[in-house]
């Protein structure tokens, strides 16, 4: 975690003038885009008769992308600075609302009979 928080600090360093011009707005739409795949991953897995408990795990997985490889790919192969900006937030916001997420899910346990199986 600390390695991807320290390549998206110098992605986000090299990119600042960007950032500064349209970081709130960016920061508003990695932040729903994470929470609606944490959401949809969860809904999803439950409209199909999947328990909470590995409906969390989804979740998760589904929220849960990997930014700091998309933001590398976008500043080496690509070539282009800028285009890394939004990966790199992106990375910053899932560490963030996966480990709440996580946390909050750890206290409170899912209340399925069957919690530790998938149903068929």
């Amino acid at each position: 975690m600390i390695a991807i928080c320290l390549i998206c600090g110098v992605i986000a360093f090299r990119s600042r003038a960007r950032v500064e011009h349209v970081g709130g707005l960016l920061l508003l739409g990695v932040t729903v885009h994470n929470l609606g795949g944490y959401l949809l991953g969860y809904a999803a897995s439950r409209l199909v008769g999947i328990n909470r408990q590995d409906s969390r795990t989804i979740a998760i997985e589904v929220g849960l992308q990997n930014g700091g490889l998309a933001a590398n790919l976008a500043a080496e192969v690509l070539k282009l600075p800028g285009a890394a900006i939004v990966p790199a937030l992106f990375s910053a916001v899932m560490n963030v609302t996966g480990s709440v997420l996580a946390s909050i899910w750890a206290h409170r346990p899912p209340q399925d009979a069957d919690a530790g199986t998938l149903a068929h």
